[in-house]
């Protein structure tokens, strides 16, 4: 794990398509994991929990959005 990323909030979320399209026919995201800068900032640390079943090995790193 990142050295400092237990217990602190990840500078990327992981997304993946679910295979499936919203009523405006988008591709439908879930959030499946998280990513951390490594220490030495050269490079990011990820940790995937989970993978859609219809998963097409494609994942997007997007900002968290501010609560």
């Amino acid at each position: 794990m990142a050295k400092g990323s237990k217990g602190t909030r990840p500078t990327y979320n992981v997304r993946a398509k679910t295979g499936r399209k919203d009523e405006n026919d988008r591709d439908i995201f879930v959030t499946v994991g998280a990513a951390w800068p490594f220490g030495s900032g050269e490079g990011f640390n990820i940790k995937v929990n989970m993978l859609p079943i219809n998963f097409d090995g494609q994942l997007m790193l997007v900002p968290p959005k501010e609560e």
